[in-house]
């Protein structure tokens, strides 16, 4: 009996171990579900695919909308692009991504990797002045050419008795008012010009020299204008005495502000009659802080008179010419013509110059630019159909992504040359013509002037 009691108790024991195991089964099983599922999620967020952020150069935009291929080229390098290209560590990155992702997400990883640096070419084509504007001063503006400065012109016309000498067939003043004008009309125009007449009033008589002497009046001043110089032209009138040195000592006060330098014309017939000093008066002008050469053209005058008159046009740094005839007048004005004639020449050839050098440096800038995008895209394709080949390796699928860059890869590659190869081809042409547009403009100006001024030598 005691026996049986202790089969019994062993038995429900076991009942009961039983029992309890089966009650608890659901629970155990479902947690260990959901302990499943908890852990893939985690691992799926942890494999999930993240695009990175593209990141573009800030530089000064051209007040347009950019295209999409401007834009492109102006993101951030990839991490082995250009010196820091790293075949290994390319291959490294490429390991590390996902199997699953699209063939745009691959393309864009071969972008962060491999994209070349396009930034600085990028300011420059952006930003590209095609203009070609040379600034060169003309003779008749302010010019850094000796004797075609910002200048005036001063002329003293003796207006003595003795002018209404006739000299073949016309009186010495006719011959002298000729030429004087058209030498005037030759003067460059941004020069200013003054007419002075002395021994104007009075007459030839002793009792009028001191009148006559004392005679020296201003009467023109200004930028030429043919029409009002050729009216005071005319209201000179031949008089009275020679009173040279009052006329230098006067024409300080025709010369404007600013000038740079002064050329002086004494048109004369004879020597000094009134007892001044024209060699003094000629040192004193040249001696002032303006430039000044004071010239003399001795017209149909004596010995004595020639000898004197070389003493003042040598203190005054200039030269004394003689002459007797209209001819030989006009001969010694057209002399002065030939500096302004060079002037000109100087003029064309300087802006020829210039603007081819600075046609040659732009389009040098072009094409230098040009040249360093298309063999940065050269090279970045090239690298990048590596790392596509060395991508498809990872895959036997054909119909994966990975393997379907190459297309991608060649159009994106060739979309950057283009660019490239456009732009600066447009740059160079846009270059070009302006060139030898402004090249152009100082030939045809610079052979007008030229052919003006020679046509007015020759008196045509």
């Amino acid at each position: 009996m005691k026996k049986l009691l202790y089969v019994f108790l062993f038995l429900s024991l076991i009942l009961a171990a039983c029992s309890k195991d089966v009650s608890q089964s659901p629970n155990a099983d479902k947690d260990k579900k959901q302990s499943t599922e908890v852990k893939q999620v985690e691992e799926k967020s942890e494999n999930e695919y993240t695009a990175k952020e593209v990141k573009y150069y800030d530089i000064e935009m051209p007040k347009r909308e950019l295209s999409d291929i401007e834009k492109e080229l102006l993101r951030y390098p990839g991490k082995y692009s250009g010196d820091q290209y790293d075949e290994e560590k390319v291959k490294e990155a490429l390991d590390q991504l996902p199997d699953d992702l699209t063939k745009e997400q691959y393309m864009e990883e071969l972008k962060f990797l491999l994209s070349e640096d396009y930034h600085k070419e990028m300011e420059t084509l952006l930003n590209f002045d095609s203009t070609v504007n040379i600034s060169v001063d003309r003779p008749d503006e302010s010019v850094e050419i000796p004797g075609m400065k910002t200048a005036h012109y001063a002329i003293l016309i003796d207006a003595s008795g003795s002018m209404k000498a006739s000299v073949g067939g016309k009186s010495r003043m006719e011959v002298a008012k000729e030429a004087v004008l058209e030498f005037a009309e030759q003067i460059p125009e941004n020069a200013t010009i003054s007419m002075r007449v002395y021994g104007h009033k009075g007459t030839g008589s002793d009792s009028d020299k001191k009148m006559s002497c004392s005679s020296s009046e201003n009467f023109y001043n200004g930028r030429f204008d043919k029409s009002k110089f050729n009216q005071s032209l005319k209201k000179v009138k031949p008089a009275g005495w020679t009173p040279i040195g009052l006329a230098l000592n006067k024409v300080k006060e025709d010369i404007p502000k600013n000038t740079d330098e002064v050329v002086v014309y004494v048109v004369s017939d004879g020597i000094e009659t009134c007892g001044g000093n024209p060699v003094k008066a000629a040192k004193a002008l040249v001696s002032a802080d303006i430039e000044t050469v004071v010239n003399i053209i001795g017209f149909d005058v004596d010995n004595k008179g020639q000898k004197l008159l070389k003493n003042v046009a040598s203190a005054g740094n200039g030269e004394f010419t003689y002459v007797n005839s209209e001819r030989d007048l006009k001969k010694y004005l057209r002399a002065q013509y030939e500096e302004i004639q060079k002037a000109w020449i100087e003029w064309k050839e300087e802006g020829k110059r210039k603007a081819i050098d600075l046609k040659e440096e732009k389009k040098t800038l072009a094409i230098n630019t040009k040249e360093s995008m298309k063999e940065k895209s050269i090279r970045e394709k090239e690298r990048m159909k590596q790392a596509g080949e060395y991508l498809k390796t990872r895959f036997e699928d054909y119909s994966n992504p990975a393997r379907q860059l190459f297309s991608k890869i060649v159009s994106y590659g060739d979309s950057k040359w283009k660019y490239a190869v456009d732009t600066g081809n447009l740059m160079w042409r846009e270059v070009v013509d302006n060139g030898n547009d402004e090249w152009r403009k100082f030939v045809d100006e610079g052979n007008k002037k030229i052919k003006e001024t020679i046509d007015k030598k020759n008196g045509n």
